[in-house]
């Protein structure tokens, strides 16, 4: 049975019951009853008293329960079809753009439940955006529009698993406002398509600045990438600037921890010394600095790994080579890769190259 939020139920397995508060997945909702906190209860276990059927009324109970359980979640359903502000979490790197999420309900288990659609402005610009989906016979179904203000989004709705597919294809449409600019922004027209296998690989959920839940994230444009308008009015004319953007839509992919390391798209280079990796060093002992430094190696290797990085060259520096023997005992642990000393004339004798073999 579907509950919503200010259902009145009773359980099944046991005595009482109370007001549905939150839907926390398909399977499972929380309760508020009458000691004055939610529990989260199987659906399976609730029966929903309806007082309009004349069979739920030999069910119905009046059940005492904190009424600011019930105010906070009838405030949260006000703002449902609404956009909401943006928080930050964690450092603010995200580009300013506007983005397609699809947010799983149960954080927990990724790869199921439902799942919330979301347009994303994530920018100082108010925006007015048109959402459509194409379906397989190249047909255009408008699903949406609406005024996005600055640093926020907008639910555009909610949708089951079944249906992802349907929802794997489409378009948006951005046209970006503000009361002072020293530049106008070209309208942004951005075509998205998703493989409907992309929803069912957890590493595809991450994180972001913008967004507490985790989410498969498409960027539908990058301020940095959006021309200004070319106009008689501007300072600065433009040349060959098409009227409207026309991209495509790419998913946003984690931060490697590689990032600050690659000299270019299959090398990285680590500086494994200490004073690299974090400040006031001179407090750690000798274990605890070994461990730091070992912690980065291996997560420079997965990382490695998974983006497809074929070569890493590790500076450990010469000292009484305890780090390099640790190194060794790690590497030797995987089949798919071979290290070696690195040039002498470029490095030394305290650096160790480490080639992946990515295609066993």
């Amino acid at each position: 049975m579907n509950f919503k939020p200010g259902d009145k139920v009773k359980f099944l397995n046991t005595s009482g019951g109370g007001i549905v508060t939150k839907i926390l997945s398909t399977t499972m909702v929380n309760v508020a009853i009458e000691e004055g906190f939610e529990v989260p209860t199987l659906a399976t276990e609730l029966l929903k008293i309806d007082e309009s059927s004349a069979g739920a009324r030999l069910f119905n109970q009046e059940f005492n329960v904190n009424p600011n359980l019930i105010k906070a979640e009838e405030e949260e359903m006000e703002d449902d079809g609404k956009s909401t502000l943006l928080k930050s979490y964690g450092s603010s790197n995200q580009v300013a753009g506007i983005y397609l999420a699809f947010i799983p309900h149960d954080q927990r288990w990724l790869l199921t439940g439902d799942i919330d659609v979301c347009i994303i402005n994530h920018s100082e610009f108010h925006t007015l955006f048109n959402f459509t989906l194409m379906d397989d016979d190249g047909k255009c179904h408008g699903m949406d529009y609406d005024v996005l203000e600055p640093e926020s989004k907008k639910v555009i709705t909610t949708i089951e698993r079944e249906d992802l597919e349907s929802w794997s294809a489409g378009n948006v449409q951005v046209l970006f406002h503000a009361e002072l600019k020293d530049r106008l922004l070209t309208p942004m027209n951005a075509d998205f398509k998703i493989k409907p296998s992309r929803f069912y690989k957890e590493e595809n959920y991450i994180a972001s600045s913008f967004l507490q839940e985790k989410a498969l994230v498409l960027t539908l444009g990058k301020l940095t990438e959006i021309p200004a308008n070319q106009s008689r009015f501007s300072k600065i004319q433009y040349k060959d600037i098409p009227d409207i953007q026309q991209k495509k839509a790419k998913q946003v992919k984690p931060e490697s921890i590689l990032d600050a390391h690659q000299l270019n798209a299959s090398t990285a280079e680590i500086d494994l010394h200490i004073g690299e990796l974090v400040e006031d060093y001179y407090l750690l002992d000798n274990a605890e600095m070994l461990k730091i430094q070992l912690d980065y190696f291996t997560k420079c290797l997965a990382s490695a790994f998974i983006n497809k990085t074929h070569k890493l060259i590790f500076i450990h520096g010469v000292g009484n080579g305890v780090l390099k023997n640790e190194m060794i005992k790690i590497l030797k642990t995987y089949e798919n890769l071979h290290y070696f000393d690195t040039s002498m004339a470029k490095y030394g004798v305290g650096a160790t190259e480490v080639f992946i073999n990515q295609n066993i």
